[in-house]
């Protein structure tokens, strides 16, 4: 689980929380992220493979397919040992963004967006509903214009939701490139 250490370490705080990350994450000098302790109980702790289901207009996807192999090797749980982390892509009001492939080599090739919530923070800021509202939302989604959420699991005190990577970036920065910040009506259709 150590493998991806590098040497010379920094450490970032997650939004609005007097909590450092250093313990948890940090980021190497190669710019890639790696786990460092990410909770001594992170083996033992309640990785949920909270739906078993498919997204139907995602089913041949080699990224499902990945997570699926996943899942039938490790009894039916995707939990945070199968991950790297490649490198921080944002953050926002509830949690940070990560750019994540499988560690798992014949999955090497697939990308995905981990958003690595920490829920003793947000309880603190009256906001854990809010992301158990947004998890609920995205396993229920399944549209070919919304990213889909793959697998959910909680490590420590952190809620890890692994979702669809869209290179393009979010939909607030796009539109805030467009003049005006607001889209075309060509752009939009």
């Amino acid at each position: 689980m150590d493998s991806d250490h590098e040497s010379s370490r920094s450490s970032f705080t997650a939004p609005d929380s007097r909590r450092s990350w250093i313990s948890d994450l940090s980021l190497g000098s190669s710019s890639s992220v790696s786990l460092r302790s990410f909770g001594r109980e992170s083996a033992a702790s309640s990785f949920s493979a909270s739906f078993a289901h498919h997204k139907p207009h995602k089913a041949n996807q080699a990224e499902w397919e990945a997570i699926k192999l996943v899942r039938a090797s490790a009894a039916g749980r995707v939990g945070l040992e199968h991950f790297r982390l490649v490198r921080r892509l944002g953050s926002g009001d509830l949690g940070n963004v990560y750019l994540c492939q499988l560690r798992d080599l014949r999955a090497a090739s697939c990308l995905y967006a981990m958003k690595v919530v920490d829920r003793e923070a947000l309880a603190v800021r009256k906001k854990l509903q809010r992301a158990e509202t947004e998890k609920e939302i995205l396993r229920t989604l399944d549209h070919p214009f919304l990213p889909t959420l793959y697998s959910d699991f909680e490590a420590s005190h952190y809620s890890c939701l692994v979702m669809e990577f869209c290179p393009g970036g979010d939909l607030h920065v796009a539109r805030q490139r467009q003049p005006g910040s607001r889209f075309s009506l060509s752009s939009a259709k």
